[in-house]
């Protein structure tokens, strides 16, 4: 029975060991990733993730995880984060493995270990590592120079060794002449500008399969390189001036400036800028001293290179010396001229009164030359000029100017050359001086000299002295004497005796007693008219007394025996001797004399006059001088004015004026009217009037113009000219049914023709004979008679005039015409007199 339970317990346990057996088999470690070996890449990060496969996972306790040791990797504590560390999630029943950076040295074998039902489970993984595709030393963007060998850098590490190939703009480049394919990079035999662009470095490790690639922009640099330029600036003192420097580059270049001479850096100095960028230099005030070499530097990370500029400064000329000069006439005069600038400036002269100027040279047959010459002095050139005028004469003395002028530009200076000569009396004027009646007079003298001249008189070839009655005022160079001529002995010869250095001269100054003039000699009547009579006089001998100023008149009807209610008339010496406003038919005693400084000489002989009855107005005159024989050609084509001088009204006062124009031709040396019918009349209502504007004339015409002025009595003979019309638009004059002097010409010339065809082919035909020459001469004679019958025709052209226009009788001599005289109005006659009005004195 023992036996029995022994058995049935033993059968018990065995049922539960196998029951036991049977659960554990179902129970299981998952590890994820499921690979049982893992290869990481060194520094990559790894997650590894153990979890408890159970139908009851609440008989399983907490996976744990050891590293390749046999060590329990624990869990990071709060806060922290180590390179190994676990992470347990007890409601999934996993436990996590981190590793945040793997290396060579943590590869091994990991285990998860965990117990069910106090059965030990575990399950593990090997981690392998190996180096992955790194570019330790690949730049992105690389620089190469132009020329020169260049490396493209693109170093891999990767274990296993990678294989590397590269390739341009997605081209494969394989080593040749000029490309080298190195382990750390692709090197590039004299670089070309045609090497810039994007390359690919590709890194290839075969026994893991990794494929990596790298982009790199290769940008080729070339050194600077000048472009070309004047070698020559030219700038100007106290000016803001600037010169650029050019260079082209890759990367743009940045410029200096120095100066040669000094090898200052002309970024740092006072007075100058540079832009490194544009490569501009400033000069902020230009001196003289800044002329020179500059030298301009460019630079980039390919290269440097430079360039040398010569400046040249322009500066203004400065006249430092010019001094004046006194000479003698007849010696030699110079004056120097001296001028600084840059570059050295040109010198010359002239004088002022002069436009001509003189330069290096002779002039005026080798007496006035002029020599320049130049040196260096400092930092400008100096220049000198010497004018030499020989054999001075009065007419050299004068300011000089010398004109100093040069690119920058030019200075001028005046100086003075001084002719000393001995005095001369050539200015003074030869004619006596009058006094009458004791009146104090002034004897002037005037010395021209250089030296100024001391002036002595004498009289009677004594030396002259100070009385009551003379009075002598300065001693040179201008002296005068107020003489009060007391005594007879006062008049007579006063010398005036100038002195200086140079020698002595004397002028004689007549000292005269004034007399009234003599009686004159004629007075003729020359024109009358029924209002105004015209004289010719004749004044008496000017020896007794001073010069003659004026004629008077004194007039009075014949009827009056006293002088004394007569009327006066003056006239100034040579000016019409006129009078005016008498009346017609009346009868009148004139009487003349002469009037000088001291007063009206003794009456003439009373003369007797008769004017006229009252009349026409006397004939106009034109106001320009104008023949009535000629032809004047107008300025218009269709207009003229005409201009006339007021005639004496002969007693009755002119009411209005007639003007009057025909188109004329000439023939045989005659003006002819061509028709009455179309010639023009025209009234001025006016009794002052001295000029008309005539329009409506035809272009390229002939006119006579008639101008007649008119009152109560009648018209005036008229003053007449021909006048010829400009050319323009629709010449001509004659109308529409008239035929001209050409087309009558034309008319009859093809008459003529046809008759001679028609008879030349009559004898043809019948007698084979020809009689032209003889019906021409007959056509020909009778074509000429033809045309002298002519009274009115018009010539397409003006006919050339041959002969003068006749006189239109001897009355026209008499005609009169007015003038301005004086403020007043007074008339002429054709023959030259003048008329004046009454003025009475």
């Amino acid at each position: 029975m023992r036996a029995q339970r022994v058995r049935a317990t033993g059968v018990a346990a065995l049922v539960v060991l196998l029951a036991s057996i049977t659960g554990c088999v179902g129970q299981s470690l998952k590890i994820f990733p499921m690979q049982k070996e893992q290869t990481v890449a060194i520094g990559k990060s790894v997650v590894l993730t153990c979890q408890a496969d159970a139908q009851d996972p609440s008989l399983i306790t907490q996976p744990q995880w050891k590293d390749p040791k046999g060590l329990v990797i624990n869990e990071a504590a709060p806060g922290t984060r180590p390179e190994i560390y676990t992470e347990a999630m007890p409601t999934k029943q996993l436990q996590l493995l981190y590793i945040s950076s793997i290396t060579p040295a943590m590869a091994g074998n990991y285990t998860c270990v965990a117990t069910y039902t106090n059965i030990p489970l575990s399950a593990s993984v090997i981690l392998d590592t190996y180096v992955a595709i790194t570019f330790t030393n690949a730049n992105e963007n690389q620089y190469a120079t132009k020329g020169q060998e260049f490396k493209v850098m693109c170093e891999v590490t990767a274990e296993p060794a990678p294989t590397i190939d590269w390739f341009k703009e997605g081209v494969p480049i394989e080593t040749g002449d000029r490309y080298v394919i190195h382990a750390n990079g692709l090197l590039i035999k004299n670089v070309q500008e045609s090497d810039d662009g994007s390359y690919m470095c590709r890194a290839v490790v075969i026994h893991t399969g990794e494929l990596s690639e790298r982009e790199i922009n290769v940008e080729v640099y070339t050194a600077p390189e000048m472009e070309e330029r004047d070698q020559v600036v030219v700038i100007k003192e106290g000016e803001t001036a600037q010169i650029t420097c050019k260079a082209r580059g890759k990367p743009p270049p940045t410029y200096s400036w120095i100066k040669a001479s000094t090898r200052e850096n002309l970024a740092t100095t006072s007075r100058f800028s540079v832009n490194e960028n544009t490569g501009l230099l400033t000069f902020s005030r230009v001196e003289a001293s800044d002329y020179g070499k500059y030298i301009c530097s460019a630079s980039n990370p390919a290269g440097q290179n430079e360039t040398e500029i010569e400046v040249e400064v322009l500066v203004r000329p400065k006249i430092f010396e010019l001094f004046n000069a006194t000479v003698s006439e007849k010696m030699d005069g110079r004056l120097e001229c001296k001028a600084t600038g840059r570059p050295a400036p040109r010198i010359s002269f002239r004088k002022l009164s002069n436009p001509d100027r003189f330069t290096n040279g002779a002039y005026d047959n080798g007496r006035i030359t002029v020599e320049t010459s130049s040196r260096q002095t400092g930092d400008q050139m100096e220049s000198s000029g010497v004018i030499t005028i020989s054999n001075l004469n009065r007419t050299d003395d004068g300011l000089y100017e010398c004109l100093a002028e040069n690119d920058g530009g030019e200075a001028r200076k005046n100086g003075h050359l001084t002719v000393q000569f001995k005095p001369t009396f050539q200015n003074m004027p030869d004619i006596p001086i009058w006094s009458w009646n004791g009146q104090p007079v002034n004897i002037s003298c005037i010395a021209e000299s250089i030296p100024n001249a001391t002036i002595k008189w004498r009289h009677r070839d004594v030396d002259l002295v100070e009385t009551p009655h003379i009075k002598i005022f300065g001693s040179g160079p201008i002296s005068y004497v107020t003489i009060s001529p007391v005594d007879r002995a006062m008049f007579g010869v006063y010398k005036c005796i100038a002195t200086n250095i140079l020698g002595e001269a004397e002028h004689i100054i007549e000292l005269r007693e004034g007399f009234p003039p003599g009686r004159v000699i004629q007075a003729i009547q020359e024109t009358i008219t029924a209002t105004s009579v015209s004289f010719n006089i004749v004044g008496p001998a000017e020896d007794m007394g001073p010069p003659i100023l004026a004629f008077t008149t004194q007039y009075k009807e014949n009827s009056n025996f006293d002088w004394n209610l007569a009327r006066n008339r003056t006239w100034s010496i040579n000016s019409p001797y006129i009078v005016e406003n008498l009346r017609p038919m009346f009868t009148y005693d004139f009487r003349f004399a002469a009037v000088n400084q001291v007063g009206a000489g003794v009456w003439s002989a009373p003369l007797t006059v008769i004017t006229p009855k009252t009349s026409p107005p006397q004939q106009p005159k034109w106001r320009e001088n104008i023949s009535s024989d000629s032809l004047i050609y107008g300025k218009y084509a269709d207009k003229y004015e005409l201009k006339w001088k007021v005639p004496a009204d002969n007693g009755e006062p002119i009411d209005m004026y007639e003007i009057s124009y025909c188109p004329v031709v000439k023939v045989s040396g005659e003006w002819k009217v061509v028709s009455e019918s179309q010639c023009t009349i025209e009234e001025l209502k006016s009794y002052d009037a001295i000029s008309y504007e005539v329009r409506g004339l035809y272009p390229d015409t002939r006119y006579r113009m008639h101008v007649r002025a008119h009152n109560v009595l009648g018209y005036s003979l008229p003053v007449e000219l021909y006048l010829q019309t400009a050319l323009g638009v629709g010449s001509g004059f004659a109308p529409p049914q008239l035929l001209s002097s050409g087309a009558i010409i034309g008319v009859a010339l093809a008459g003529v023709f046809i008759c001679l065809l028609i008879v030349d082919l009559l004898l043809l035909c019948f007698r084979r004979q020809g009689f032209i020459a003889t019906i021409c001469g007959k056509r020909a004679k009778k074509h000429k008679e033809d045309e002298a019958k002519l009274g009115s025709y018009v010539p397409t052209t003006p006919v050339d005039e041959k002969e003068p226009l006749k006189d239109t009788g001897d009355d026209g001599l008499k005609r009169n015409s007015s003038v301005e005289f004086d403020g007043r109005r007074v008339y002429a006659t054709s023959g030259g007199t003048i008329i004046g009005k009454n003025s009475a004195v």
